[in-house]
């Protein structure tokens, strides 16, 4: 086992209830984490639902196989499209990561986010500051469509605010 099974589990652990819903989710407060300063380890790459990390994802899979999370697949009910939802199964994962330890409080807060505003402040920052994409604003709405109305992108650019971090940081 390695260190990055004990991070996914620490991070469930923070997690309210130690319970995390949607591989979505999973990713946008790993990804987040790690802008904030939480040295995660894992590498990230744009993928459909923003930035993506296949390091994460094989982490995931090898802390089920070592008994540390369980994964339980639920389906919504308004269209029947399934989602994960990763449980804790040992209660002192998160006790020898402190950097995970010091960010429990954001996780707390990402968990109980909506996920579309998590994705979306992801998205944000990865095209402002990987792509350095000048007109990042314009490019999310070309790429996130739909997913960027409803106050919902506003929302997302509160979020980054609040962390300080761009492209947040960057409004006037």
């Amino acid at each position: 086992m390695s260190d990055r099974e004990q991070l996914v589990a620490a991070i469930i652990a923070s997690a309210p209830e130690q319970k995390l819903v949607s591989r979505v989710r999973f990713q946008k407060i790993a990804y987040l984490l790690e802008q904030l300063g939480c040295n995660l380890g894992f590498e990230f790459s744009y993928h459909h639902y923003g930035p993506f990390s296949h390091d994460l994802e094989r982490a995931i899979l090898d802390a089920k196989a070592f008994g540390l999370i369980e994964e339980e697949l639920a389906h919504r009910k308004s269209d029947g499209a399934s989602y994960s939802i990763f449980k804790l199964t040992e209660s002192d994962a998160d006790a020898n990561v402190p950097d995970v330890q010091h960010f429990k409080s954001q996780i707390k807060r990402f968990a109980h986010s909506n996920v579309t505003i998590l994705e979306l402040a992801a998205t944000a920052h990865w095209l402002a500051s990987a792509e350095k994409i000048s007109n990042w604003k314009e490019e999310i709405i070309k790429r996130k469509g739909i997913k960027t109305q409803a106050g919902r992108l506003e929302k997302a650019l509160d979020l980054l605010k609040e962390l300080d971090l761009p492209p947040g940081t960057c409004l006037q």
